[in-house]
């Protein structure tokens, strides 16, 4: 099996630098890799023609947001064939107050469609909402550790894409949350998240209509009209505030800072980087 695909979303950059690394050992071990930033226009279409062809690997990774994997990534697994010989590894990057249940959803929407699910990865990164924190929460993640652990976790799925009959890890691996802290996550959607995050304002003689925001939006919800407007297809990821030039658009992120370390500290999730194969 020489071919694989790695599919995320990376709207704060993380979770593309942990594809990056499994990218380099796909290729190290001679493994033709297809690269999709679903957050930059692509949806994948190509890689769910290569997925009906079988006979591949299939890597799928999402930032950690509202304890679940991001809308765009969850898009694409819904689209993608029924099939029984596509092996999968999902993986995501958390901001260090919890991983959530976002692999075991992946690793059980993908399992749903036939794939085997060969292993998955959480990695550490720094909060994306705490981008003016002078200490936000996992500072300076990824570090060289965690990319080494990822490394590691490439380098042993390969050998497992390499094996005759490549073993499935079980999907109650994933979940790796006490019972009731998974139930209550269950209920959690970025839709209700949504309300009780920020809200963003636009000053409009502030902005220049610069396009920067609706170039930048992973979800492609800002159009100009003429100033920005944010359709209900916003994932929060707070971009557009963080990257406007003449901070025309602005959010009070502050006042999450408390509540997110509350929360960390109450979830004390550990190890912060691990894999599963």
């Amino acid at each position: 099996m020489k071919k694989a695909a790695v599919v995320y979303c990376s709207p704060n950059g993380t979770t593309g630098h942990i594809a990056k690394i499994i990218e380099a050992e796909l290729e190290r071990a001679g493994i033709t890799c297809l690269s999709v930033d679903l957050g930059k226009g692509d949806d994948g279409s190509h890689v769910i023609e290569e997925v009906e062809k079988g006979n591949m690997s299939l890597f799928v990774g999402s930032p950690v947001y509202a304890a679940r994997p991001v809308p765009p990534v969850m898009q694409f697994i819904s689209k993608l064939p029924k099939s029984n010989n596509v092996l999968v590894a999902p993986f995501v990057a958390w901001g260090a107050v919890s991983s959530g249940i976002a692999l075991y959803d992946m690793g059980k929407a993908l399992t749903d469609k036939g794939y085997t699910l060969i292993g998955a990865a959480k990695s550490a990164a720094v909060h994306s909402m705490m981008w003016r924190d002078e200490n936000p929460l996992g500072e300076g993640r990824p570090n060289e550790e965690d990319d080494s652990i990822v490394r590691d976790f490439a380098s042993r799925i390969v050998k497992k894409i390499e094996s005759e009959s490549p073993r499935s890890i079980p999907l109650s691996d994933l979940a790796y949350q006490p019972e009731p802290v998974h139930a209550e996550m269950e209920k959690i959607s970025l839709t209700l998240a949504k309300g009780r995050m920020p809200a963003k304002a636009l000053n409009e003689e502030l902005c220049t209509q610069c396009l920067v925001c609706s170039e930048i939006c992973p979800v492609e919800a800002i159009t100009l009209t003429p100033y920005p407007r944010f359709s209900d297809d916003c994932i929060c990821c707070f971009q557009c505030v963080k990257n406007c030039p003449e901070t025309a658009i602005t959010a009070d992120l502050d006042q999450m800072g408390d509540y997110l370390r509350s929360r960390a500290q109450e979830m004390n999730e550990r190890p912060f980087t691990a894999f599963f194969v």
